[in-house]
């Protein structure tokens, strides 16, 4: 049974070897198709689970409609906290006396939805888009696509480091709809989304305040450092 096994296996072996030896284009269509294929599906794929557009039979699958992590009441805006918190110790305060900043995701949420209604580009939602605070996540914003019909939106988490006594975001995670968009193309969107908010954040922050610690907390972020010698100065 085995020698008749081993040569049944070698006829195989020939039959294939003639095959491909007779019909050599076919075989090169054949595995270009179905890379073609391949590469077709996997752009319907992800064009369907951003939820942008719907894909017939591809969007029942690969798409969910993205929810926050949790839902925000909007609060006090950034602006007065920073008031209250900030500007009123700066005026009272001296050299190298610590300092710092409390940001809920309420007024983060009330500043962004003010933001977003001022800028008026129809893309997002501004009466839905909120912020979330977590440790692991740090700052996530939740932004619903305006005109979706299936309800699509973008999720954008960063984390602000410390660079030279100044706030440098980190792109955590962005995702339209169900799609994770890639670190290459998260920074650059981040980054852009984000410039002139924290350029401004910056100067205010940097001509007064070393920053010297960010601490992310469930719901809320800190902001620590000392104040700088220029305003004993002033």
């Amino acid at each position: 049974v085995k020698e008749e096994l081993q040569q049944m296996k070698g006829e195989v072996i020939k039959e294939i070897s003639s095959q491909k030896q007779r019909h050599p284009f076919r075989s090169c269509f054949v595995v270009i198709f179905i890379l073609v294929v391949c590469l077709i599906s996997a752009a319907a794929w992800a064009v369907a689970s951003t939820g942008i557009v719907n894909v017939p039979v591809f969007s029942k699958f690969a798409y969910h409609k993205p929810e926050p992590e949790r839902l925000v009441t909007p609060g006090v805006p950034i602006e007065k906290v920073i008031e209250e918190q900030v500007v009123s110790k700066l005026a009272t305060g001296s050299a190298n006396e610590a300092i710092s900043l409390t940001l809920s995701e309420s007024s983060i949420t009330a500043s962004l939805r003010s933001f977003l209604e001022s800028s008026a580009d129809g893309f997002i939602d501004a009466s839905f888009a909120q912020a979330t605070i977590s440790p692991d996540r740090g700052l996530t914003f939740f932004l619903p696509l305006e005109k979706s019909k299936s309800g699509s939106a973008l999720s954008i988490s960063v984390k602000a480091n410390i660079k030279d006594g100044k706030l440098e975001l980190v792109p955590e995670e962005l995702k339209i709809g169900s799609l994770s968009v890639p670190d290459s193309f998260t920074s650059l969107f981040i980054r852009s989304f984000v410039k002139d908010q924290l350029t401004d954040a910056n100067k205010f922050l940097g001509s007064y305040v070393e920053i010297q610690e960010v601490e992310y907390n469930e719901g809320s972020v800190t902001i620590r450092g000392t104040i700088t010698a220029k305003v004993k100065e002033e």
